[in-house]
């Protein structure tokens, strides 16, 4: 049953999950977790005064990224969120943000939360009316599109859940994995510490990709693989190689799938960017691990895999065996031919931050900041924003 899920996060009727709050209003002591307002937001430490007049209300979309996932401390001070209605508080004091964003949110569930945050705004004294509405991600969409691209024909066709373009269940592991590994679960961060050994090491890496490659079902090996793929020593140049190599694809499928999840992306947020036409609506690709990637990392001779990604792509038996050079080859055609299209809607305002990383040491992972980067791209998205406002 979907309802099924950890302490960490509880069912949700309208988004299919968010943050269970119960006894998380303070965290005096462990601060290594994120706490709720009285709404069951993730909270920042500014409180919603209904006796000021003036507020300008800002409401914060996106997935755990702009939520603040493992930037933790007393008060959240330090998540994305916190650090941006800061940076915003110091240009203008009247500015009043909720961040709604949340872990695995995608843009339809964005789409739904300022649905349910515009139904409930009215009759309640402790949210403030909404001047502008903020998107702050990207990243979650495009692993929804690699979901697809590593998923077969027959497990694409399911009508239910709309091919996982709206809800996904299975991104909850990832939600619950998150955090039991950051609360000191053995398991969860055993795994973690793996992961991290692995992505540094080049022979971990090579012999989890080796293991993985020629496993045909649990517990077997097939001996006659055992040959293939040095896979270091494979260098594919171009998109259409990777595709080729890594997915099985040819590149009319790729097309024909990359226009159908950019499709599904654009009209959440032309959605979205609809609701309320008396405000503003602003999209923000975020900077993300692959598209910060050095010119050094992408042309050295350090040829690092993916590592930890199977329950983003839909926990495929054998997830997709993709250099770091490749993914970037897919994220920055994804992105660019996503950013051309919103470009098109004259009621969203486009701004693409994909570039705004100094390095790809400024992620924890794959897509979510270290408080050094969540504190530089904040003060900037501040600077950004206050312009747009006051045009």
């Amino acid at each position: 049953s979907i309802k099924k899920f950890s302490n960490r996060t509880k069912y949700d009727s309208l988004t299919g999950w968010r943050e269970n709050c119960d006894n998380k209003y303070i965290n005096p002591e462990n601060y290594k977790f994120l706490i709720c307002d009285r709404n069951g937001f993730i909270k920042t430490p500014f409180e919603h005064d209904n006796k000021q007049k003036n507020t300008y209300g800002i409401l914060l979309l996106g997935n755990s990224v702009a939520m603040g996932e493992g930037l933790y401390g007393f008060d959240n001070e330090k998540t994305f969120a916190s650090q941006l209605e800061k940076n915003l508080r110091n240009i203008d004091p009247n500015v009043d943000l909720i961040n709604a964003a949340y872990s695995g949110f995608n843009t339809w569930q964005e789409h739904v939360e300022t649905f349910r945050y515009l139904n409930s705004e009215p009759f309640n004294d402790y949210l403030p009316s909404l001047d502008l509405i903020v998107s702050f991600g990207g990243i979650q969409d495009f692993w929804n599109f690699m979901r697809l691209l590593s998923t077969n024909d027959e497990k694409r066709n399911e009508y239910s859940f709309a091919n996982g373009m709206m809800i996904n269940k299975k991104n909850i592991e990832y939600v619950n994995f998150l955090t039991n590994s950051s609360l000191g679960n053995i398991k969860s961060g055993f795994i973690t510490f793996l992961n991290s050994i692995k992505k540094s090491s080049n022979f971990l890496s090579y012999l989890n990709d080796f293991r993985s490659i020629n496993k045909v079902k649990p517990g077997t090996y097939e001996k006659k693989q055992l040959t293939i793929n040095v896979e270091t020593k494979i260098k594919n140049k171009n998109l259409k190689e990777v595709l080729e190599q890594r997915l099985n694809l040819d590149l009319a499928e790729y097309e024909k799938i990359k226009n159908y999840a950019i499709q599904s992306t654009l009209r959440n947020i032309s959605s979205t960017a609809n609701l309320d036409l008396e405000n503003k609506y602003i999209y923000v690709y975020a900077p993300n691990y692959f598209s910060s990637l050095s010119r050094e990392q992408l042309n050295g001779q350090n040829y690092k895999y993916l590592i930890g990604i199977k329950h983003l792509v839909g926990n495929p038996i054998f997830p997709p065996k993709i250099l770091e050079r490749e993914m970037f080859l897919i994220e920055k055609d994804y992105r660019e031919t996503l950013s051309k299209e919103i470009e098109k809607n004259k009621n969203i305002i486009y701004i693409d931050y994909s570039q705004k990383a100094e390095s790809s040491s400024w992620f924890l992972d794959y897509s979510h900041l270290t408080e050094f980067a969540a504190s530089k791209l904040s003060l900037k998205l501040a600077e950004d924003i206050s312009e747009i406002i006051n045009r």
